[in-house]
């Protein structure tokens, strides 16, 4: 389970374009408490796309469809991970350009559901795709951020964005090869692929000038994650001793084997939490 990451934004003031999707996601999650029938008339149905890929209304789903969820879990899982990915992406791109991508991903994301996910009688809902993109873009951009994760809903962790983003890519490369294992909800796998492969493609031409990629880890710690940092096992670098006249540095306080010893201990967590 993520919960957080410790990067500050340092180019807009508040991330708006982050806080109008939840927003949004909330309030239509409400309407579909509120009124049954009002989840039909977003949501993507796939045969219905293939069979009319020009129709309006179609396409107008291929939007509406990112703003339903089906539950609350599933709700609160994809707000949780807009809120620790999206506000850094949003100010590394600028709200519109953000806007953009997330609204891209999620439109390619469906697409590529529609072409090869396995169940076209079933709808498709959920701002996974458009996050998918935004995580994309968060690996590219800040592969050596900092996240606090709990293993298996209990085991506090803290761990490279790197290690995290590319296992959980590469668990929804797995259950789709597979054929996934969904349970009572069918899970879109190709819709995350599809979304994630977007934001791969799009964060280099939409960030704004001066934004480079693959960013270093932070020269200091912040205070984001506070207390956190005592009481959990640290995976990622840590300072370097600096010497007078050195810049400030990350290392690895783990040797070579160690460091390796753990990275595949979490991936094979990862996979097992995945699971089971």
């Amino acid at each position: 389970m993520l919960l957080a990451d410790d990067l500050p934004m340092s180019r807009i003031r508040y991330p708006l374009v982050t806080w109008g999707l939840v927003f949004v996601c909330t309030l239509t999650f409400a309407a579909q408490l509120a009124a049954p029938g009002f989840e039909e008339q977003l949501a993507l149905w796939p045969q219905d796309l293939r069979a009319n890929p020009r129709d309006p209304t179609q396409l107008l789903r291929l939007v509406g469809y990112m703003f339903l969820h089906g539950g609350w879990l599933h709700l609160a899982g994809n707000l949780l991970a807009l809120f620790v990915f999206g506000d850094n992406v949003e100010d590394a791109l600028g709200h519109w350009r953000y806007l953009l991508l997330y609204l891209l991903a999620g439109i390619l994301g469906a697409a590529l559901h529609v072409a090869l996910g396995k169940d076209p009688e079933v709808p498709l809902v959920g701002a996974s795709g458009g996050i998918a993109g935004i995580m994309a873009a968060y690996l590219l951009l800040y592969p050596r951020a900092k996240l606090f994760v709990l293993a298996f809903a209990r085991l506090p962790v803290l761990l490279p964005a790197s290690w995290f983003v590319a296992s959980w890519f590469a668990v929804n490369l797995l259950e789709a090869a597979t054929g996934g294992h969904g349970g009572e909800h069918d899970v879109a796998w190709w819709a995350h692929i599809g979304g994630f492969i977007a934001g791969m493609v799009l964060v280099a031409p939409l960030r704004q000038p001066g934004v480079e990629l693959f960013q270093p880890a932070l020269a200091q710690p912040t205070e984001r994650l506070g207390w956190l940092r005592r009481v959990s096992f640290d995976f990622a670098p840590q300072l370097g001793p600096q010497q007078p006249g050195e810049a400030v540095g990350y290392g690895h306080a783990d040797g070579t084997l160690a460091a390796l010893g753990k990275a595949a201990l979490f991936v094979v967590l990862l996979f097992l939490s995945a699971w089971f």
